[in-house]
């Protein structure tokens, strides 16, 4: 397949930025399903933004026109128009279940999955990559238990288990990844400029919390005009960012969950820049290679594999739950060495 010949670049998508990476990526994937012929995506370089690489002819208006026709119609009933039924399950109701219906029994988990599985054999229907990416099957946690540890019903004790989500993400208070995808979703069907603001020059929501991918979401009273704390988020990126969760493999052992990109041990988020243009296929195999998850990584076969830089961001915590991703830090590889992140801070709620 020949090479795109049109390149534009998201310039307030940069690479340091956790959120801004994902929404890129949420950006490839989004117009991949959009365009007659893959797009790829590149980076002008460390701290600099993303280039979305097309066979056609695209400005930030147009590219942002053509990534609103995946809105969904009716984000409160299904919010994931690209892959429905994934996030429109309701929420189980036996005692002790999780808050998050994305968190389902193993066995309900596995017959939907192996239905989807079928349809992309028989109709290469995607939704089971979807499935796979948001909700984890290979990592199980028990219901909700009471205070001394006993569990709140009867299925508990005998062992229920139920799936995890995506680590991409931070769950605080009663949050729940289909209603983060509803409110985003709900922000830009409002005011269809969020996208393109998202592309251009960010726009803060007051009252919007986003989905624990920014920072600077949280919104302390110091950084904001009416000197009030209160939650800014950028509904436009965070709708895309969401859309690049597709771009991580969940796995792990039943007990530790795994994914791409994602370190459990301290809940870091580590991911390269590359000045190669990659297609979604190609990327899953930079995102995986051994190079970039090694705690050593070396710079020469960086350099070969076209990575400029690595970033890592860990997860602060809050009182009632998770906190937003840190701001990207540039991991210095020049020691050959990459030592764990120092401990997440611990947010105070309100600043």
């Amino acid at each position: 397949m020949p090479m795109p010949t049109h390149q534009l670049e998201l310039p307030a998508l940069y690479g340091s930025s956790p959120l801004g990476f994902l929404a890129a990526l949420g950006t490839l994937h989004l117009t991949t399903h959009l365009l007659d012929e893959a797009p790829r995506l590149s980076w002008r370089g460390p701290d600099a933004p993303a280039v979305l690489h097309t066979h056609q002819w695209l400005t930030h208006e147009t590219l942002a026109g053509l990534l609103a026709t995946q809105l969904p119609t009716q984000p409160d009933k299904d919010p994931l128009s690209v892959a429905p039924g994934i996030l429109d399950q309701p929420r189980h109701l036996e005692p002790g279940s999780p808050n998050d219906p994305l968190q389902m029994p193993i066995d309900e988990a596995l017959t939907r999955l192996r239905a989807h599985a079928k349809a992309e054999r028989d109709h290469d229907d995607h939704r089971a990559h979807w499935f796979t990416s948001l909700i984890n099957t290979l990592s199980l946690t028990p219901g909700k238990s009471d205070k001394d540890g006993t569990p709140k019903n009867k299925g508990a004790a005998r062992g229920t288990l139920y799936t995890r989500t995506t680590p991409y993400f931070g769950r605080s208070g009663r949050m729940t990844l289909p209603n983060n995808w509803t409110k985003a979703s709900q922000h830009c069907l409002e005011d269809p400029a969020h996208l393109y603001a998202a592309l251009t020059r960010w726009r803060r929501v007051d009252d919007y919390a986003g989905a624990n991918l920014d920072h600077l979401s949280t919104g302390d009273a110091h950084m904001v005009s009416h000197g009030k704390a209160t939650q800014q988020g950028v509904p436009g990126a965070t709708w895309l960012a969401l859309h690049g969760f597709t771009a991580f493999r969940l796995t792990g052992n039943t007990n530790r969950p795994q994914a791409t990109s994602w370190d459990t041990s301290n809940h870091a988020f580590t991911w390269p820049i590359w000045h190669q243009p990659h297609n979604t296929n190609s990327l899953t195999t930079l995102l995986e290679h051994p190079e970039i998850r090694t705690r050593t990584p070396r710079p020469t076969r960086l350099r070969n594999l076209g990575v400029t830089a690595l970033y890592t961001a860990p997860r602060t915590r809050l009182p009632y739950g998770d906190g937003p991703l840190e701001p990207g830090r540039r991991i210095d590889v020049a020691a050959q060495e990459v030592r764990n992140p120092q401990p997440t801070a611990t947010l105070r709620k309100g600043g």
